[in-house]
């Protein structure tokens, strides 16, 4: 573990010491103890910067109890708002509004496309939201957590010589269409012998 990761922590236990008081201590020791070294195995991934923001965010809370381990590192993560996402009730609308074409829209995020095409854009136009917001829900969340460990997403080149279309829940663009078009007429020509 990084050194200035484990001052950090060092000095978190002591604020939350004042704060909690014995109640801190007698649920989780001193400086060094075994759930210090716990909490530090489990802080590891995050920069000092983000500790602090937990621990400014733990203020701001109106629980009295103290936090666990798992309470206290979501509070150290970023929201999606922060990464410039956004939330889930907007990314849900976003993707919701703008599933019948979605290579024509600018979207606000590439992880609000991701999670629409996921999802599937037949589903969101077509199903109810009580059937399609729980798969988005799940889906945008993990999106989201693979952003804050810093993965990126790209939106698809569109291309603007095909147009997708969806028909009884089933994707076909244009140039399939001619395609099928093309053998329906050959297939006509031959039986009624304009075709050899």
């Amino acid at each position: 573990m990084n050194l200035e990761v484990r001052q950090t922590l060092a000095q978190l236990w002591l604020r939350m010491s004042e704060i909690y008081g014995a109640q801190f201590a007698n649920q989780y020791g001193a400086v060094g103890g075994e759930a210090f070294q716990t909490w530090c195995l489990g802080l590891r991934d995050l920069s000092p910067t983000m500790i602090k923001k937990g621990f400014a965010r733990l203020l701001e809370r109106k629980k009295a109890f103290v936090p666990n381990l798992n309470e206290f590192k979501s509070l150290c993560e970023p929201s999606p708002e922060e990464l410039g996402l956004l939330s889930l009730e907007s990314a849900y609308r976003e993707a919701a509004e703008k599933c019948r074409r979605p290579s024509r829209y600018a979207w606000s995020h590439p992880v609000v496309y991701h999670a629409g095409k996921t999802v599937g854009w037949y589903d969101l136009s077509s199903k109810p939201r009580s059937s399609t917001f729980p798969l988005f829900k799940s889906v945008y969340t993990s999106l989201c957590k693979r952003v804050m460990k810093g993965e990126a997403f790209d939106l698809p080149k569109p291309d603007p010589t095909r147009l997708e279309q969806h028909r009884n829940g089933r994707k076909a663009t244009t140039e399939q269409c001619k395609i099928a078009g093309r053998n329906a007429l050959d297939q006509m020509k031959k039986s009624v012998g304009l075709l050899s």
